[in-house]
């Protein structure tokens, strides 16, 4: 039986050639990192990064973050109409992860993801674009043999482009393209390792039925009271949580999320809370279902008030060590900033302040460790 993958914390990352991030080093990380900076100076970017490294950039997180950013449209298109001739111009969106955005004959260089764990190398992930000729194998065991795919320099006619990905843990993995975006639903490949990756974007409390797996995986369990006791952060009326709703995947059935109060007589939608309670249900709910792992939340803040943000940090200061979590969150307000400090110096683990800027394409990392945090704060330095 293969070695089980300690979970440890990043303390440092390496990134080269991924969007803007070439090269990129910063360091140390806490256990608790806020990641600051102007629009487009690469806040979502790193935590793409940081996802990709976890995950072991499999095909199904590849095309999420490529989905999200509405830089691919899954391959519908490809499904629907399956002859359609696709042409290398149609993989033209994965071509957005390289810097530069190089035509596609050009990523054969790729990125590289790397990080440091708390005592030695804790892994590594490399990805580039290379082209295959299919060729008749003659050896294979298959009645009448089979074919093969075989690398070659450069595009051509007869030739297919490929995503080849490797990772520290030693494995490889080779996708031909037409495969990666014609056939996305076939993917559900398990993470690399044994380190849970939660990924929340800003727009997740939108729909509470996206976090129902989340929630399954919590409840009738002690972490139930965590996220309702988070939750009266903003509202102290709430005295218990539930989802409703089918869970065998049919679209007819909504997953809901539902909320017992004392201001009521039966439980009321969470919806109904409004948008502030629900961003905090999903970071709670999130932060307790990535135990011994990690939690990425993109645009922290986003929906809730300034004067929850202070309550809101201590939790997450206080269950990221009790549930061993290493958390990363963008944000761009001051007051989530100042919140984010305050929490920090009084837990005794340690928050970290990762402020990004971009200067002529290139992007440069400041770390602010506490104490820096703490000074920074107290003369209204700009970290934004």
């Amino acid at each position: 039986m293969a070695d089980v993958m300690k979970p440890q914390r990043i303390e440092s990352l390496s990134i080269s050639g991924f969007r803007a991030f070439n090269p990129v080093d910063i360091k140390p990380f806490g256990r608790v990192n806020l990641i600051t900076g102007q629009n487009n100076a690469g806040k979502s970017s790193l935590l793409e990064a940081i996802r990709l490294l976890v995950t072991g950039a499999t095909n199904r997180t590849i095309l999420d973050i490529l989905e999200y950013r509405e830089e691919s449209d899954r391959g519908r298109s490809y499904r629907d109409r399956p002859d359609q001739i696709l042409s290398p111009d149609s993989f033209a969106p994965i071509c957005s992860l390289f810097t530069g955005f190089p035509t596609l004959t050009s990523c054969s260089e790729g990125f590289v993801i790397a990080s440091r764990g708390t005592d030695e190398p804790l892994r590594s992930v490399t990805a580039k674009i290379a082209w295959y000729h299919e060729e008749f194998d003659e050896t294979n065991d298959a009645i009448g043999g089979g074919r093969r795919l075989v690398r070659v320099d450069g595009g051509s006619e007869d030739s297919q482009p490929a995503l080849e990905v490797s990772t520290g843990a030693g494995r490889n993995r080779l996708t031909l393209l037409s495969r990666l975006f014609g056939q996305r639903s076939s993917f559900q490949e398990p993470l690399i390792g044994s380190t849970p990756c939660i990924y929340l974007d800003p727009f997740s409390s939108r729909s509470t039925s996206q976090l129902a797996n989340l929630w399954d995986a919590i409840a009738l369990t002690p972490l139930e009271k965590e996220v309702v006791s988070a939750l009266r952060i903003i509202s102290p009326e709430i005295e218990a949580v539930s989802v409703i709703g089918s869970s065998d995947g049919s679209p007819r059935y909504n997953r809901t999320a539902i909320a017992r109060s004392s201001k009521y007589q039966t439980p009321v939608p969470l919806r109904s809370f409004g948008d502030g309670l629900n961003r905090l249900f999903g970071i709670v709910l999130s932060l307790c279902s990535a135990r011994s792992g990690i939690l990425l939340v993109d645009e922290i803040e986003n929906g809730l008030h300034h004067l929850v943000l202070r309550d809101m940090w201590r939790a997450i200061f206080r269950l990221a060590s009790d549930l061993d979590v290493q958390v990363f969150a963008s944000s761009h307000s001051w007051d989530c900033i100042e919140a984010f400090q305050i929490a920090a110096t009084e837990s005794t683990d340690e928050g970290t302040l990762v402020r990004l800027t971009s200067r002529n394409g290139e992007i440069f990392p400041t770390v602010f460790g506490e104490i820096e945090l703490k000074v920074a704060t107290k003369q209204q330095i700009e970290l934004r």
